[in-house]
Formats: structure tokens, sequence, C-alpha cells
């Protein structure tokens, strides 16, 4: 059972990207005065009610203390907010259970550390960050033609998409051709998870239709960001669009078109 735990928590661990685990902006003493200012006495892991019993404090109370008031307070981006959340947590597990003497208590440890990131870290988190808003900003496009099946010629256009907002949102990449017809959605059923600054790039092109090609796209096209408002319940998302990019189809040259 213990070894379970301590592959489970490793496997967790892996999955949290390096500058989430590390980074600690509330050693700065400005921040975190700040901070400690916004909390409030029923500030918990479960925060109230029903919630409270159904998300137990168990070590890690001070550092939900903290991620409240963190988010409360509006000095430090969602994402800044959960990364600090994480790194309290799992410096709770080493003070209670060192890894060298209690390492199986610390692996089950790291593990639920993990589970209370992952809550927060997510489209529920994003709700409930006051002051949330959402934007995002395309950068640099490229653009690629080249022969599918039969011959026929494909466009692929791959845009940098970043999160210009201050909590982790949801985006989406929509192609539509010189008639404003939609050709195709980027990355397909998924979406592409950005934290607040981070940028990635995403691709859409007209290889993903039957019937559509480079030669009946049309002069132009338009490349859309699309960002899920996480304000409402909608379980399918509110989609925004938050920038766009129009195309010229013969050299790849885009313009930016105000929303």
């Amino acid at each position: 059972m213990l070894r379970c735990l301590a592959a489970a928590a490793l496997a967790a661990s892996l999955l949290v990207p390096s500058a989430l685990a590390d980074m600690r902006a509330r050693d700065n003493a400005m921040v975190s005065s700040a901070v400690m200012s916004a909390r409030e006495p029923l500030d918990a892991c479960g925060g109230r009610n029903l919630l409270d019993a159904a998300v137990p404090d168990g070590p890690f109370l001070e550092a939900c203390k903290f991620h409240d008031a963190c988010y409360r307070s509006g000095q430090l981006d969602q994402g800044v907010c959960d990364a600090d959340f994480l790194s309290d947590m799992r410096q709770s597990c080493n003070t209670n259970w060192p890894k060298g003497s209690a390492a199986g208590k610390n692996a089950a440890c790291e593990l639920a550390a993990y589970t209370y990131f992952r809550a927060v870290n997510s489209r529920f988190g994003s709700m409930l960050y006051p002051g949330g808003v959402t934007e995002g900003q395309f950068g640099g496009v490229t653009q690629t033609v080249s022969e599918g099946l039969n011959g026929t010629r494909h466009i692929e256009a791959c845009a940098e998409a970043r999160n210009a907002s201050n909590r982790k949102l949801r985006f989406f990449l929509t192609l539509h051709d010189a008639k404003g017809d939609w050709v195709a959605t980027a990355p397909g059923v998924s979406s592409l998870s950005l934290q607040p600054g981070e940028t990635k790039t995403i691709c859409a092109g007209t290889s993903a239709s039957w019937f559509r090609s480079a030669a009946n796209i049309g002069e132009a096209y338009a490349l859309t960001l699309k960002a899920d408002d996480p304000s409402t319940l909608n379980p399918f998302g509110d989609l925004l669009d938050v920038d766009r990019l129009d195309c010229e189809t013969a050299s790849g040259k885009c313009v930016r078109r105000s929303l």
C-alpha cells in the first residue's frame, strides 16, 4: 500500500510544472503582508458550511488560509496563488512527515496536496478568483501549405496564444474562410489550458475537413482566439472572442482586427 502511495505521489509531482512547484511569491515580505491583511476568521480548506466538512483541513490549514487570502487580496494572479498553495502544502508534508523517517505518510500527504492543488487550479478556481478577467492575445503566426491525400493541398495556420488575464483560462482557436464560414476549431474537443501569462502555440487547418482545402478557403482567412469565461456555470463553457487576426492566404501575412 505504501509503495502505491509513493508511486502515486511521484506521478503527481511529475505532472506539476516545475515553475509551479518551485515558485514562492509569498516569500516577498511586502506581498505576504498585503495578503495576510486580507485574511478572514473563517478561512479554511473547505471554506464554510458543507464544504468545510467535505474538504478537511488536515495538515494544510495554514496553507489554505493563506490561499483564501491570496485570492481575496488581488495581490497575485490565480496561478501564483495556486503555486504558493502547492509549495506551502508540500512544505507542511515534509515538516510533519519527513521523507527519511515517514516516507509512506509523506507520499500520502503529497498526493493529497496535489489533489487540493488540482481542485483550485481549475475552471472552478478561476470562477472563485475575485476580480478575474477574461483576456487573451495572439503572438506570432506561421502558415504552411502541404499536400494531403490525393494531392489535395491543405493550409495550416499556427499562432501563439497568450493568457493575458489574471486567472487560469481555457482557449480555443477557430479558423474561418474568406466568406466568414467556419472551417476548423483547435484543439478540437479539448481546449488549451493556460496559466496567467503563459503562451503556447495552437494550430488549425483545412486538413481536418473532408471538404475544405487551400484551394477553396479563399484569398483570406480569419483566426479567432476564444476564451472560456469561467464566470458562468455552463458546463460547456461560455466562449468569448478575445483576439482576431485577418490573414492573406497567398502570403500568410496577418493583421490584428479590433473586436
